[in-house]
């Protein structure tokens, strides 16, 4: 039975042999019409041409340092994430660069996963020396796994040959590689003593352009393959210290696939979450403000039905959930709140607020374009974000402020849209554009938008385009906040339970073994 390596030989033979062929014939063909020199520095200058946009390409930026990085911060990461890639990308712009010989040693990839590990880990143990004394055994697994699994994936892409080849292949070939170099020096050697002009040209030519331009490549693309290690290792790193992993490898890749992008759906038995009411498929929206804010309002322009009930005062006790479905977007889920008092948000509204907003993946914060007194809701923002603060594997989700009643501001009783409030020169578009200024030196810092609608039936402005477009915009960030929701929820499952189920596990395998150990 043929082997492996002689299969890999056979085929490599294949492949080289015409290519081997028609190098000599044309280099010969070359030497016997004398073209050899002509044809030389054409090819010389080429690769000459080649190593000086290489170095002047990548001067401020060489191949394979942080910045050519395949990898964008996630949008499920928080501010403490965040803070961890830093030392990510600090160690790897410090870390020696490696070698070839180093490449297939095992040491140095496990020496630098320890050093970065221990980094990380100070971050979110502070002082902690044991960069995993504080994990499970089955989150380290998943952690191990995941960078194999895309490392693995990495190699399969841009390494020929990777399937095939044992590392003592390549080592051969590296073998083969200094053989080719003393041949090609014997070469030059007979050259010279035949033709000593044309073959010194020839022979600088070679070194100043092939073999310098091919030297630089190596070094380059061993760079990018470190870096990309280093990279990867770091991500998994800081999902793992975050508690992410928890839910192991293969549900936790099942989860972040199912939130790269939201669905569409056009019907309403998604379905739903019997802990909190809320459909994890769904983009959830929380809508708070005070009371007479006009937020069932809003709930109503944004359905296009009178769904929500209107009032002068707040008639809801309790959350109120509502489904947006339309043709070919993705689902929204409302979740109408209690609005707070005009005297500002008590302890117990904070509360609300917090818990509705940990079942949310945006946050719309209405506020009376009319209203001169905002500190009410500046207070209450700033202690929802407080709160979130006290859990930092967390995210607050992107805050809009939506502007209600522009209808009403002055001049009050012109009504004629629509309004160019971002350049017109109308009254009303100039008193809209200066609410929307207020109100941005106001909340500017903490929220991701402004938009000025009226909600008042039959002369809604501004609901279902320019909200709804200021949603869209965020709905990268919505789907982290709800991955990190799903992955937390799914890993606080009941402890006790899972405990019980691996005892159970362990005493059937004795069982098992006990039984047979009693046949025999």
């Amino acid at each position: 039975m043929i082997g492996p390596r002689v299969k890999i030989a056979i085929v490599g033979s294949l492949f080289l042999l015409p290519i081997a062929f028609l190098t000599c014939v044309g280099t010969y063909h070359l030497w016997v019409n004398s073209w050899t020199f002509i044809a030389w520095w054409p090819m010389a200058a080429c690769f000459l041409a080649s190593y000086v946009l290489a170095w002047y390409w990548t001067r401020k930026r060489p191949l394979g340092t942080v910045t050519d990085s395949v990898f964008d911060t996630p949008d499920h990461w928080t501010a403490r994430d965040h803070a961890a890639w830093k030392h990510v990308e600090q160690f790897a712009h410090e870390v020696p660069p490696v070698s070839q010989d180093q490449m297939s040693d095992l040491n140095r990839y496990a020496q630098d996963a320890q050093a970065l590990a221990i980094r990380i880990t100070q971050v979110y143990k502070p002082g902690s020396t044991d960069p995993f004394g504080h994990l499970t055994l089955p989150e380290i697994l998943a952690c191990g796994e995941l960078i194999a699994h895309d490392m693995s994936k990495l190699v399969d892409q841009y390494i020929p040959g990777s399937h095939a080849l044992t590392v003592n292949n390549f080592r051969s070939f590296r073998s083969a590689a200094d053989w080719y170099q003393k041949g090609r020096n014997v070469y030059w050697a007979a050259t010279l003593l035949l033709d000593p002009l044309r073959a010194g040209m020839q022979i600088l030519a070679t070194k100043a352009g092939l073999a310098t331009t091919f030297q630089q490549v190596q070094k380059n693309m061993v760079a990018w393959f470190y870096a990309t290690y280093l990279h990867e290792l770091g991500r998994y790193l800081i999902e793992l210290n975050s508690g992410r992993l928890r839910v192991g490898a293969k549900r936790y890749l099942e989860l972040m696939a199912a939130h790269q992008a939201p669905p569409t759906t056009t019907t309403t038995d998604a379905p739903i979450d019997p802990a909190n009411q809320v459909d994890p498929t769904r983009t959830t929206l929380a809508i708070v403000g005070p009371v007479k804010a006009g937020k069932s309002s809003l709930v109503n322009a944004l359905l296009g039905e009178q769904l929500a009930a209107v009032a002068q005062v707040p008639l809801t006790a309790a959350t109120t959930r509502y489904d947006l479905n339309e043709e070919g977007q993705p689902g929204l889920t409302l979740l109408d709140t209690v609005g707070f008092g005009l005297d500002g948000a008590t302890q117990a509204d904070v509360l609300a607020a917090v818990d509705v907003a940990s079942k949310a993946d945006i946050l719309l914060l209405v506020v009376p374009a009319r209203s001169a007194a905002r500190q009410p809701e500046v207070d209450f923002l700033t202690r929802v974000r407080a709160a979130f603060v006290t859990h930092p594997e967390l995210k607050l989700p992107p805050v809009i402020v939506v502007l209600t009643h522009i209808d009403l501001i002055t001049p009050a009783m012109e009504w004629q849209p629509p309004y160019d409030w971002r350049a017109g020169m109308r009254p009303k578009e100039v008193a809209i554009r200066d609410a929307v200024a207020a109100a941005g030196e106001i909340f500017g810092k903490d929220t991701v938008a402004i938009v000025p609608v009226c909600t008042t039936s039959g002369q809604e402005l501004g609901v279902r385009d320019q909200l709804l477009a200021a949603i869209a915009t965020q709905l990268g960030d919505a789907r982290g906040v709800s991955f990190l929701r799903t992955l937390h929820a799914e890993a606080a499952v009941d402890k006790t339970m899972k405990v019980i189920g691996q005892a159970m596990n362990v005493g059937r395998e004795l069982w098992r073994a006990l039984k047979g150990g009693t046949k025999k």
